[in-house]
């Protein structure tokens, strides 16, 4: 890089020469943008071979408004799929632009308006105060807005979303037998081996002798050229007989059904496949390309806010319903598509793709496809979706109905708060802390050692005598570790990596600030029997205080777009109407216990039947001990607890939870 160019402060920087760029500067151009502008595009790629084909329908009206038509170089105004009649498109043409003749057409704006050209790759952009500065691998340039169209950052996947492949190998040939009908294109022809996948073919005609068959897979794994050539040239042959190959194209586009990150960097636009351009279920980009370059254009005219693309929010779903079909039932693939274009008009299926038609349009277009495999896409699509929310909802349930037994049956709610928490606590809640000797070892079939067991059970003992001599720092000790303790577990329920040890501190002390001000008398009454100084608070302030902090926990939960944070605030804020107990054992064991049973079949690789069966005498052991506490304070050997079970439950579970929470916070920084 010259140091002049260094120096330079740009009005735009293009990162990225390809047709999204090209598409931009064309209109730009033709709307006057460009006139004492100072430019650079940037791109490692001398941009000098037709490396790819881009095609899309559209009237009249749309080229006139686009205006490319000049670099048209084929258009056709008949469509057959599947060997059925030609069916005209009426007043629209499908049209084929070569991307040899956008890079012309971008080489001659750089020239007409002496833009500068930059042949290096874009290491990072990033907003400064003047602007934005662009780090390439020759220098910093410095500009007051950057056209971003390096490939696209997709948002962490989730498992209800799909990440295929559109691949492609293509001939242009020379036939000897004239077509009868050239102006009639093959848009999917899925007359080929579909070889576990959705594979069909393109035909595009350039006159009678000469044409483009491209065979196309929509899998998740790319098609090879060894894989395609048998099949694309056994097609040539039985339909078109001898040809002469003239010129090949090959490709990968991605298709995904995942959020595309949207950086929100001042002065910093994304266009094309990052923008989001690209089509999922279609690979279909071009007009997206011109749409979006018209509505920057219209923006810097009138000196609004540069925006990237939206996409109508059922369009997005309807893409991954497709995709999610392709990837879990590929078969499907062929007859989904070739009954997409038998019991609909190409024009209104090219109006639904275009994601113009009207939803009316598209229920008769969903009602004349096979329904079954849409139902179970959506299901499944629902299914994991709603994974996280599903357990705090049946959780805020339990809770309303153990509520509501209080209110109007309380003999019923005793006997119903018993049984909950006896079978919780027997299935999940003791089970998942109980076979921390398989985190130590990583292993789901190892045995624990005696050293492990006495280390355990050392520190478990050890923190008992801590809670006889010092009562009040032991409350301490376990209330600090405990909150981080849920907190680490529910962030990584929740999936959130961002800032997550502040957010971990935060949560839990909101979390034990809620259920202890909301129940103070009681609180109190343990605290009493734990030699400890009470909360100074009336029962009725202390609830004040716990209902302010849940509506604090609800807004951090909206700001942070988790509906399962929200749905457990509500479950907290219904447990303050519950006796403390109860509130507590309602989150330790349909939520952290839960969540920690989850994590640990994740982290050991194993289902609930394998790890459920190594927790049996770990479980057992728990209980004895419990149980044995328990007798100990009803004869009277533990003066401390005052002869007071409850009392004993907590100091029990502080107890166990020590080395617990330390071999956890091992397990979630290894595994997540």
């Amino acid at each position: 890089m010259s140091a002049q160019i260094a120096n330079t402060k740009f009005d735009y920087v293009f990162a990225g020469a390809g047709a999204a760029a090209s598409l931009l500067l064309l209109r730009m151009e033709q709307r006057g943008l460009l006139d004492g502008k100072k430019i650079v595009v940037i791109d490692p790629d001398s941009k000098s071979k037709n490396d790819k084909t881009y095609c899309f329908w559209s009237t009249p009206e749309e080229l006139h408004l686009f205006q490319c038509g000049h670099l048209i170089s084929h258009e056709w105004g008949n469509v057959r799929m599947i060997k059925n009649k030609p069916e005209s498109l009426k007043t629209m043409k499908y049209s084929l632009i070569s991307s040899l003749d956008v890079y012309n057409e971008l080489k001659r704006i750089l020239k007409k308006h002496g833009i500068e050209r930059q042949h290096s790759e874009v290491k990072a952009i990033q907003s400064s105060e003047n602007g934005v500065t662009v780090e390439t691998e020759n220098g910093i340039l410095h500009a007051t807005i950057a056209f971003d169209s390096r490939p696209p950052l997709f948002l962490p996947s989730k498992k209800n979303e799909v990440h295929l492949l559109q691949s492609f190998l293509g001939y242009v040939i020379e036939i000897e037998t004239p077509l009868s009908d050239p102006d009639c294109i093959d848009l999917m022809d899925f007359d080929v081996d579909q070889l576990e996948s959705t594979q069909f073919v393109y035909v595009l005609p350039f006159g009678p002798s000469k044409l483009l068959v491209e065979l196309t897979r929509f899998g998740e794994v790319a098609i090879t050229s060894a894989e395609a050539e048998p099949i694309l040239i056994e097609y040539i042959t039985r339909r078109f007989g001898k040809f002469k190959r003239i010129d090949i194209e090959t490709g990968c586009i991605p298709m995904s059904s995942a959020a595309i990150s949207k950086e929100s960097l001042s002065g910093v636009v994304a266009i094309g496949s990052r923008a989001g351009a690209v089509k999922p279920s279609t690979g279909y980009a071009f007009k997206n390309m011109l749409r979006h370059a018209e509505k920057i254009t219209e923006s810097l005219l009138e000196g609004k806010k540069l925006e990237t693309i939206k996409r109508p929010s059922r369009f997005v779903f309807y893409d991954r319903l497709l995709l999610l079909i392709l990837s879990r039932k590929p078969q499907m693939g062929k007859l989904i598509f070739q009954t997409l274009f038998q019991k609909n008009k190409m024009a209104t299926v090219f109006q639904f793709l275009d994601e113009k038609s009207t939803l009316k349009q598209e229920l008769f277009i969903l009602y004349s496809l096979p329904i079954i495999p849409f139902l179970q896409a959506w299901r499944y699509d629902i299914t994991i979706r709603f994974k996280n929310t599903i357990a705090p909802f049946l959780l805020l349930l339990i809770t309303f109905l153990l509520w509501v037994l209080a209110i109007q049956t309380p003999n019923s709610f005793d006997l119903a708060q018993q049984v909950v928490f006896s079978i919780g606590l027997l299935i999940v809640g003791i089970p998942h802390g109980s076979v921390d000797h398989l985190l130590e070892a990583g292993k789901l079939d190892s045995r624990p050692k005696l050293g492990f067991l006495l280390r355990y059970l050392g520190a478990a003992a050890g923190f008992l005598l801590f809670w006889l001599v010092f009562p009040t720092m032991a409350l301490l000790l376990f209330l600090i570790y405990s909150a981080w303790h849920f907190g680490q577990g529910d962030l990584q329920q929740w999936q959130l990596q961002k800032n997550k040890i502040v957010k971990s501190w935060f949560w839990g002390c909101l979390l034990f600030a809620i259920i202890l001000f909301g129940h103070v008398t009681e609180t109190n009454f343990i605290l009493f029997n734990m030699q400890v100084k009470q909360i100074a608070l009336s029962n009725e302030t202390g609830k004040i205080v716990s209902y302010l902090l849940i509506l604090l926990a609800l807004i951090w939960g909206i700001l942070e777009h988790r509906p399962a944070i929200i749905l457990c605030v509500l479950m907290l804020a219904l447990g303050i109407q519950l006796p403390l107990l109860t509130a507590f054992g309602l989150y330790f064991i349909g939520q952290h216990s839960i969540n920690g049973w989850t994590h640990l079949k994740q982290g050991l690789k194993t289902n609930n039947k394998s790890l459920f069966r190594k927790t049996i005498p770990f479980t057992a052991g728990a209980v004895f001990l419990f149980a044995g506490l328990v007798y100990s304070i009803e004869k009277g050997w533990l003066e401390a607890f005052n002869g007071h079970w409850i009392t004993a439950f907590f100091v029990f579970i502080s107890c166990l939870s020590l080395p617990h929470v330390l071999t956890m916070h091992r397990f979630y920084k290894k595994h997540f």
